[in-house]
């Protein structure tokens, strides 16, 4: 398989990597600074762990450090074409560039320069096989990125080497969007497309990746243009929860079957972390042991009614002389809060909602037991003289709501006159999980401390098949 500039595809299709930039603990650099005060790329760990994950590809990041640009020149280019290891450098728009921070240096926004370097390079080093630049679609970008600025981009670097592929990345919202195709598509080879369950922005649900890839093809293999999706390995700053190796391993399954089937030349994990660091504290949110129930709105567009819960079906203890739930809750949200009448946490018994609470009106960032006040809730009323009832936990959207991100988590059941299984949600066992109506999601969220070494293990399984 050829791509859309005609390019061989590596044998098995792209099995790439990303590392750096927002992600946690991912940048592999020399431990201690050289004589011009910076930390470099170590090229020789990170080639070496590129080899032992089986990536026949690497996207270079040129943006932590202002000689990322040598050390890709001068040193990784190199040390990767000799062991057949395809390099894509990566650069950021005018969105993510810094006057005194982070940038794409030395030629920062200028992206004529880019395509020449680029392209020069690539005659040099064949293993420079396409260059990409991240986020086109958000307004300060596409102020920069004219059809006459992008003319002047793609016709420099073809004039030099018209077999160098050039990429831009692009979300659903874009990527579906004939628009922003049309718009570019005559400039660039195709899109890299940053998978998160559609527009729900999540790296929790992995179901849809086939039908979002489907529904941007019927867009682009007309047009022509390459569709490489990009799989979350590591956090993506907007998701509610951190991918697992479950979802990793789920993922990259259905990419690497599109590849197979030539549909797309391939696959790149993002993120994945590479230095053997530890999975971050703030990833570790239950308020005893590993594990909790959460109960989590993404920043997504959520219409009135969406819900999420988890139910399980308890025996009742018929010589009880009473019954109680008592249960911790926690609820995160971003920056701006949520709305009074947004969003209601409810337990119900049966079909009967027997305890709720506005979740605004929860004042503290702390975890607390049942209603804040009054604690554990006596259901009596609702379980005397049954053999056994339906225990459920339900986050309910009570309006069309965008941008509100909410993290409700619950944790530390206990009952009287009630046998709960798992009551600790240590384990994905007992509880039945269910959304509905919108993006929401119930999920139990454990914590795992070696978490990135075990989606690195995952990563190298899903490379290495074949």
């Amino acid at each position: 398989m050829t791509t859309n500039s005609g390019y061989p595809v590596p044998a098995g299709g792209i099995k790439a990597t990303l590392v750096g930039g927002n992600t946690v603990g991912a940048a592999l650099r020399e431990r201690e600074p050289r004589a011009d005060g910076h930390r470099h790329v170590d090229t020789p760990a990170l080639v070496r762990q590129l080899r032992e994950m089986s990536a026949n590809t690497y996207l270079f990041g040129i943006w932590d450090a202002p000689t990322d640009w040598d050390d890709l020149r001068e040193e990784f280019l190199p040390a990767a074409a000799a062991y057949g290891i395809s390099v894509i450098p990566y650069l950021v728009p005018p969105s993510e560039t810094a006057e005194h921070g982070r940038a794409s240096r030395p030629y920062r926004l200028d992206f004529v320069g880019w395509a020449r370097a680029m392209a020069e390079l690539s005659l040099k080093y064949p293993n420079l096989t396409a260059w990409a630049i991240d986020d086109f679609e958000f307004p300060v970008n596409a102020e920069l990125f004219t059809p006459e600025y992008m003319t002047e981009i793609a016709g420099t670097a073809r004039a030099i080497n018209p077999e160098l592929c050039f990429y831009t990345c692009a979300y659903f919202g874009t990527a579906t969007s004939e628009r922003f195709l049309d718009r570019y598509g005559p400039y660039i080879d195709g899109i890299i497309y940053p998978f998160l369950d559609g527009d729900h922005e999540n790296t929790t649900v992995a179901a849809s990746l086939a039908g979002c890839l489907d529904r941007i093809l019927e867009l682009t293999e007309p047009r022509q243009l390459d569709l490489i999706p990009l799989i979350y390995t590591g956090r993506f700053l907007d998701a509610p929860l951190p991918p697992t190796e479950g979802y990793v391993t789920e993922t990259l399954t259905v990419a690497d079957e599109y590849a197979r089937a030539g549909r797309t030349p391939g696959v790149i994990a993002y993120g994945t972390q590479l230095d053997g660091a530890p999975t971050p504290a703030t990833d570790h949110r239950s308020m005893y042991g590993a594990g909790r129930l959460a109960l989590v709105a993404p920043r997504a567009a959520v219409p009135a009614g969406a819900v999420a819960a988890a139910d399980q079906v308890v025996v009742v203890d018929p010589a009880s002389p009473r019954y109680e739930v008592s249960f911790w809750y926690h609820r995160s949200f971003l920056a701006n809060g949520i709305d009074r009448g947004t969003y209601v946490l409810e337990l119900l018994i049966d079909d009967t909602t027997v305890w709720s609470k506005d979740v605004n009106e929860q004042r503290w960032d702390l975890w607390v037991q049942g209603d804040a006040l009054h604690g554990p809730v006596d259901v009596t009323e609702w379980v005397a003289g049954r053999d056994q009832v339906t225990l459920t936990f339900r986050l309910r959207c009570l309006r069309d709501v965008s941008l509100g991100y909410i993290d409700v988590g619950i944790d530390n059941l206990e009952t009287v006159g009630l046998h709960v299984r798992n009551p600790g949600f240590e384990e994905p066992a007992d509880w039945s999980l269910s959304a509905g109506g919108g993006p929401l999601l119930a999920v139990v969220d454990l914590h795992v401390p070696d978490r990135p070494a075990r989606i690195v293990s995952a990563v190298s399984r899903s490379f290495g098949a074949r």
